[in-house]
């Protein structure tokens, strides 16, 4: 059986808003808010530009009482979103602290960037969004077999 990509994520939000302001940041496109039966708004985002949604907010969450996902251990620990290179992730940092979003790094998620010693390797950011919930922004993340490899050659 093949593997699988997320399709899109679900996140509880006290305010669509507030969220949207924060993902409009990263480049999303709001496609439609809709409300359930129970009366619950949700609002649909495309990340990439071509999807009808790869993140849907529900407006009935609260906010992470630590203010970072990776810090408490309830819920959603962090959502990593891929791009090319390192320059891209270099960018993407510079861009989002001219918008006023706080980042953490770049490290290198591996031994060589003080990261755990199995990690994939993969060079990244880290940010929180206005409700707590981490985001990465990474590349260069090892495949299964290429990191096999590495802990064969480590041996």
């Amino acid at each position: 059986m093949a593997g699988f990509h997320v399709g899109h994520m679900g996140l509880h939000v006290p305010s669509i808003e507030e969220e949207l302001e924060f993902l409009e940041k990263l480049g999303g496109t709001l496609t439609e808010i809709d409300e359930m039966d129970n009366g619950t708004r949700v609002a649909f985002v495309s990340m990439d530009g071509e999807r009808h949604h790869t993140i849907a907010l529900f407006e009935d969450g609260e906010k992470i009482p630590s203010g970072n996902s990776r810090l408490k251990g309830i819920g959603l620990h962090h959502i990593a979103m891929p791009v090319e290179s390192r320059g891209d992730v270099d960018q993407w940092q510079r861009d989002l602290e001219n918008k006023g979003v706080k980042t953490a790094g770049p490290s290198i998620q591996g031994p060589l960037g003080g990261g755990l010693d199995n990690g994939s390797g993969s060079y990244s950011i880290f940010f929180q969004d206005p409700n707590g919930i981490c985001f990465e922004i990474y590349t260069g993340s090892m495949s299964v077999s290429e990191f096999k490899a590495s802990k064969a050659v480590a041996q």
